[in-house]
């Protein structure tokens, strides 16, 4: 049985336009706003390390 990742809450502050951006962007690929959020900054952090 695969191990669980420990996971923690993120708190930041965003505009409010920026939260919409991103909840209309979620909608469209059809998944949550978090599920989105987390795949932005996988592949940021990704990205770095190219």
């Amino acid at each position: 049985m695969p191990e669980r990742m420990e996971s923690v809450k993120l708190q930041i502050q965003i505009p409010k336009t920026l939260k919409e951006k991103l909840e209309e962007r979620a909608k469209e690929t059809g998944v949550t706003l978090n599920q989105y959020l987390m795949f932005l900054m996988v592949n940021a952090v990704d990205k770095g390390h190219e």
